[in-house]
């Protein structure tokens, strides 16, 4: 096992390394921002925080991998990439071992660390200096902290108290990241209550071990805020969300264009959308067709049509190749919800194996639902593609036990992935003709870039 690790691990770099040439070379527009707001926090600290719709998690983050050094852009996003890339696959090597310890079989561990590290998706998204990555990896670490092995590994009482406290200071720490993940965390909440429920092995002092590892990331946003606006609030004061959601009633997705003579707004045009001026007029008026909006919005930000958050080709050669393996992904994992749900039904008891299924699929759940009304890009979906592994190793498991499960259960799953994929191609080639590509004057569509990636100018800045 320790070969196939390895060799997976090399693989991985490999591939890492080949999205990290593919990618746009410098920081810019959001990248940029961050840049520039973890400069601000090594020379000033937290106390010069200058904005109200930024948390400060994710620029912390850089000032600390970066050694709080002033390094030109290029370097920083070298230096930042190679920190993603390592925590990404020490991520996937934890989920790996207590899914080992779950299914208690160490092959399992194995495929689960492979299918976790060799995602090409959250690879292709280790190389960009976005706070993207990291919030997946937070949410899957505070889930994967929650489950719990069989009673004849269970561990020691001073395990217990460790393990909320990690879960929600990981829980914490990604909404100090990305706001949005609060919803998140209401969905560990109810994780660790029911698994408080159904195993009775969490004490009274586990609640307070949560507390004291949820609260710690929210005091600089607590001071920071009070600072500008004299206001004590733990979370991020000037919202967008609200605006995003209008945005997603008439956008099915956008990107960001960084190509010479493109305007850099990449809107993907919802033509289900009507003249309703907010989401509730929307879904009252034309219930069915917001639905599909909805649906629509789920799908695309788990499309990886153009998969990097900063396009500068609107036809890459990558497209077909890493959609195709993402759907087969997609597929593994759907069908692994069904299976684990399944499993419940029939065995009408949640064990370990359940509950590491069931709170995957509930906490992914969160995940897709608070980004389904916005305006969505691609990298939304990187939590759903993070915690897509222990439905993949379910369903890969009943696939590969042919004695084990219903003939017709198996041939039903044989059937379906064709036809998923078949579909999620057709959708994806309908969505990609609702591109448009609007010009709106503003400075930074005056910036036209070199397309001499080694002359590259400065990149603008966030507009």
């Amino acid at each position: 096992m320790k070969r196939l690790n390895l060799a997976v691990t090399i693989a991985a770099v490999a591939l890492a390394c080949l999205w990290f040439l593919e990618g746009y070379p410098t920081v810019i527009y959001d990248s940029w921002g961050y840049y520039y707001l973890s400069g601000i926090l090594r020379t000033s600290g937290i106390l010069a925080w200058p904005t109200d719709f930024r948390t400060y998690g994710y620029p912390l983050f850089l000032a600390i991998v970066t050694g709080f050094r002033d390094l030109p852009p290029e370097e920083f996003r070298l230096v930042v990439f190679a920190v993603q890339l390592l925590l990404y696959l020490g991520t996937c090597w934890f989920v790996s071992r207590k899914l080992a310890r779950i299914f208690q079989s160490e092959s399992l561990g194995a495929l689960a660390f492979a299918v976790g590290a060799l995602n090409p998706v959250l690879l292709l998204h280790t190389t960009e200096p976005l706070s993207d990555l990291l919030s997946a990896v937070l949410i899957q670490l505070g889930l994967a902290l929650s489950w719990r092995r069989p009673a004849a590994g269970a561990r020691t009482e001073r395990t217990t108290i460790w393990q909320p406290m990690l879960s929600f200071f990981c829980a914490g720490a990604a909404v100090a990241v990305r706001p949005a993940n609060v919803v998140v965390v209401q969905a560990l909440v109810l994780v660790w209550v029911y698994r408080a429920y159904r195993w009775r092995d969490l004490r009274a002092a586990s609640i307070g071990a949560a507390i004291a590892g949820l609260i710690p990331p929210f005091i600089p946003q607590l001071v920071i805020n009070y600072r500008l606006s004299g206001r004590l609030n733990p979370l991020i004061m000037r919202s967008l969300y609200r605006t995003q959601t209008i945005w997603g009633m008439g956008w099915l997705k956008y990107g960001t264009v960084v190509i010479p003579d493109h305007s850099p707004f990449l809107v993907y045009v919802n033509t289900l959308s009507g003249t309703d001026p907010d989401p509730w007029s929307y879904l009252r008026h034309h219930p069915l067709r917001y639905l599909a909006t909805l649906g629509l919005h789920a799908f695309a930000m788990l499309d990886y049509d153009l998969p990097f958050t900063y396009v500068t080709d609107l036809h890459p050669w990558y497209r077909w190749p890493l959609s195709l393996v993402n759907y087969g992904l997609l597929y593994l994992a759907l069908a692994g919800c069904f299976l684990g749900i399944a499993r419940v039904i029939r065995r009408r008891r949640i064990d370990e194996v359940g509950f590491a299924l069931l709170s995957t699929v509930l906490v992914a759940a969160s995940s897709v639902l608070v980004y389904a009304p916005v305006a969505v890009e691609n990298r939304f979906g990187l939590t759903v593609e993070a915690l897509m592994t222990p439905l993949i190793v379910m369903s890969l498991l009943r696939l590969s036990r042919a004695n084990e499960t219903r003939q017709g259960t198996r041939a039903l799953m044989i059937l379906g992935a064709p036809i998923y994929v078949l579909a999620s191609v057709v959708l994806s080639a309908w969505i990609s003709t609702k591109q448009a590509n609007p010009f709106f004057p503003s400075p930074a569509n005056a910036f036209v870039l070199n397309p001499q990636r080694a002359h590259l100018p400065k990149a603008p800045p966030t507009p």
